[in-house]
């Protein structure tokens, strides 16, 4: 806004202030007399700094309109920023190109346990549908608790059959069993003075339980085939997507192990629960990814976005790295959540297929050539509406998303007679 106070000799500093605070500074210039003015002083100390001299040339008013059509994108920013809080948010490396990240206040809270908990030496039971992360939690653990510097090792309890595990725990000598030609150190050994991760624990037979509840009371144990016995310092951290209070009650699983393994208790909310934190994870996805398969960042679209916080993604953290390692092999196209889209809107991913009467080699050929360019239509006429929507219409948002220029998102509007739909207005009959 261009104020005339060349007119005005008493000076008004209270009603700029005004101005100043509704308008923002930067928005805000002063037309001045030639000379010095008190309205310059004033001017300044508001923080006012854009001034034009009356009577205004040409190239000052052209140099105006310059800086106020480039200016406004940034500057709108810049108070969004000032005036929205920032959010929480919290991304730390692990090893093996893994990472942490919470942005949504349950994850918040319990990456604050997590650094609680690493700095007391206790056993912790980490709950989560599978995919959710168990094992990033039990990695961050270690990797900020006083046994860091020493191995963390993890044992998968459901992948193994009991006697195999039983070996894989606790290793066994050479000569123990047919096949054992040399003595194996087991997990507790090799993660001794560090930590080792129980995942799956849930899926423990009653025999394996057993036997690690003995471990876990006295922190001995024995090699299969050993005559000795071995004590190792572990900090045991269990995972599992099992209920424990269930399998309790259903006798699979020992309550006397369950309160050996949950001093403390960390559960894990699936990820449909904390959909704000999808655009984080997508973005961290998409860089590391890109990276692996040595390709450009993919650019994710609102509209693809929007599908994807939508979804309610059963498989989790899993499911979600697999639709985006989809969507950057496919370089961003639709096509790549076209099966998720269709379980977000309810509706089946496959095309039915239309009968085709065949009259001759030229008349099938043509037939063909409707039916695909038919369909490729109405799919383009579809994605273009999806991507007009999620733009809220600002046709060139939309064509941006939609990787086209201007003019033919003007020209596909047209050809499709395109509408934006508008919401009824309502009357008010009073009384």
């Amino acid at each position: 806004m261009i104020i005339d106070v060349s007119s005005r000799p008493p000076r008004d500093r209270a009603s700029l202030a005004a101005l100043a605070d509704q308008l923002g500074k930067h928005r805000i210039w002063l037309a001045l007399p030639l000379g010095l003015s008190p309205w310059a002083t004033d001017a300044e100390q508001l923080s006012i700094r854009n001034f034009l001299k009356v009577p205004m040339q040409r190239t000052d008013l052209e140099e105006v309109i310059a800086q106020i059509s480039e200016a406004p994108a940034a500057e709108l920013h810049r108070e969004r920023a000032a005036e929205t809080p920032s959010r929480p948010f919290h991304l730390e490396d692990i090893p093996h190109n893994r990472y942490f990240l919470a942005a949504s206040p349950s994850m918040m809270r319990i990456y604050e346990n997590i650094l609680l908990l690493a700095a007391v030496d206790v056993p912790v039971l980490i709950l989560g549908e599978s995919g959710v992360g168990k094992d990033v939690v039990a990695n961050l653990l270690h990797k900020h608790s006083r046994r860091s510097p020493y191995t963390f090792s993890s044992v998968n309890c459901a992948a193994l059959p009991p006697d195999l595990l039983e070996s894989e725990l606790f290793g066994y000598e050479a000569g123990a069993f047919t096949g054992a030609v040399k003595a194996k150190p087991g997990k507790f050994e090799l993660a001794d003075r560090g930590t080792l991760l129980l995942d799956e624990i849930g899926e423990m037979s009653a025999p394996m339980q057993a036997k690690l509840l003995h471990v876990l009371q006295d922190g001995r144990y024995s090699r299969l085939g050993a005559r000795t016995v071995s004590t190792a310092d572990v900090r045991v951290i269990a995972a599992t997507n099992v209920n424990i209070e269930n399998a309790i009650s259903d006798k699979l699983f020992r309550e006397d192990l369950y309160y050996r393994i949950s001093a403390f208790t960390i559960n894990i909310p699936p990820l449909r629960e904390r959909r704000e934190e999808i655009p984080f994870l997508v973005e961290q996805m998409v860089k590391r990814q890109s990276a692996q398969f040595h390709q450009d960042p993919v650019y994710i679209s609102p509209h693809m976005m929007s599908v994807l916080q939508e979804y309610h993604w059963p498989g989790n953290l899993r499911e979600l790295a697999n639709a985006v390692i989809r969507i950057q092999i496919l370089k961003g196209n639709e096509a790549s959540i076209a099966d998720i889209e269709s379980k977000v809107l309810g509706k089946p991913t496959l095309v039915q297929a239309c009968p085709v009467e065949i009259s001759g080699p030229d008349g099938n050929v043509d037939h063909m050539r409707s039916i695909v360019r038919n369909f490729k239509d109405q799919t383009e006429s579809r994605l273009i509406q999806q991507a007009l929507e999620a733009a809220r219409w600002n046709r060139r948002h939309a064509a941006a998303a939609l990787r086209i220029s201007y003019r033919t998102l003007l020209y596909k509007i047209d050809q499709y007679h395109l509408k934006e739909a508008k919401a009824p207005l309502r009357m008010s009959t009073g009384g």
